[in-house]
């Protein structure tokens, strides 16, 4: 049986360091969080969790930025709001099952669908590297709230400006 979870990583940090250090990253947010009970800055750390016969499969996070001043950008008067990144992880002897998918559109339809709307006076977005994209790519996000790059030396003009006017224009 199937049985998705959603919570603030805060509430079950401890559950997640249960599972090993195989995802570097993330470790560290689940720790900080066991330690300190709250992220630097504002960011909050939600996650959707999905368990089969009870037994936690994998999970998809959202370093949620939305309360953060800090990642609101107005450039050439449109502001810009950096909702958060997306990660995922499957329990490795659960790989390709098709669960992150799954958890994709959970996380899509319980969280971040409902961040776009509440931010809909301006343009936001949230952003997936590496193996999140195809998975976000998957889910119902529209092109234009969805940034493929993060870690990168490029602008913020080139790296979210262009790349969501690109966006806009496909449609």
């Amino acid at each position: 049986m199937l049985r998705f979870d959603h919570c603030n990583v805060k509430t079950c940090a401890d559950e997640l360091l249960a599972l090993g250090n195989n995802n570097m990253k993330m470790w560290y947010i689940f720790e900080w969080l066991a330690k300190h009970d709250e992220l630097q800055y504002g960011t909050q750390a939600e996650i959707v969790k999905l368990y089969v016969d009870d037994e936690l499969v994998g999970y998809s996070l959202l370093e949620n930025f939305e309360a953060r001043t800090d990642k609101i950008v107005h450039h050439q008067g449109v502001t810009y709001q950096d909702l958060g990144v997306v990660h995922f992880v499957t329990v490795h002897e659960h790989r390709n099952k098709g669960y992150a998918t799954l958890l994709a559109n959970a996380l899509y339809k319980e969280i971040i669908e409902p961040m776009l709307a509440r931010h809909s006076d301006v343009h936001a977005y949230v952003t997936a590297t590496g193996r999140a994209v195809p998975l976000m790519e998957r889910t119902d996000i529209p092109p234009i709230n969805l940034v493929k790059q993060f870690y990168s030396d490029v602008s913020f003009e080139v790296k979210v400006v262009n790349y969501l006017r690109g966006q806009e224009q496909t449609i």
